[in-house]
């Protein structure tokens, strides 16, 4: 991977978005699976998205001024709600309008309680008890949403745990766990999301 200048799949929430943090994580969960289910195959962005998938796998999430926000529109991306995503591109070869963003903090927000998942659902457990920002914990559920194959239509939905209980759904048998890099935030290997399917 060439870590100077990687390959970025970038999400984007809009700035003066009223939707709560649960809804915003949904909507990054279904964008980045609509994303890879879109573009996946496309002429234009098909080796960016198999070497990405293989070598690189990063997620930034970005904060858009409502200029910018309607700037997306001229760029191949899928967009739910207040949350755009974009097909993977290398840093240096990104739009300016995605290099004029700033990156989205905040905190995360309340998050519902884990139940199993119905026949149709991907649950995605987030880890609260790590010290992330509401950005860094989208982007985790964005790599948790690509766990399972975009081609599949479950329909996501995100979830919070933390101590024994995460601790149990962390070593369930076919639990798909996603473990961060270390780039920022967060140690390297912390186990950020586990994806739960039927």
């Amino acid at each position: 991977m060439d870590e100077d200048d990687p390959l970025v799949m970038y999400l984007v929430v809009r700035k003066r978005t009223t939707r709560s943090f649960s809804e915003l994580a949904s909507a990054a969960a279904l964008a980045t699976r609509r994303c890879a289910h879109r573009f996946l195959a496309d002429d234009l962005w098909r080796d960016g998205f198999a070497e990405w998938w293989r070598d690189s796998f990063r997620k930034v999430c970005l904060r858009a001024e409502p200029g910018e926000w309607e700037q997306l529109r001229t760029l191949d991306h899928v967009r739910v709600g207040d949350v755009g995503c974009l097909p993977p591109r290398r840093r240096s070869e990104r739009e300016r309008v995605l290099a004029r963003m700033q990156a989205y903090a905040g905190e995360i927000g309340e998050l519902g309680s884990f139940a199993p998942p119905g026949p149709d659902e991907l649950v995605l457990v987030v880890n609260t008890s790590l010290p992330m920002s509401a950005g860094k914990a989208l982007a985790q559920v964005g790599h948790g949403a690509l766990m399972v194959d975009p081609d599949e239509g479950l329909r996501p939905r995100i979830v919070g745990s933390r101590g024994d209980e995460w601790e149990r759904i962390l070593a369930a048998p076919g639990a798909l766990v996603v473990r961060d890099g270390g780039l920022t935030e967060i140690p390297r290997g912390s186990a950020t999301v586990v994806a739960v399917v039927p």
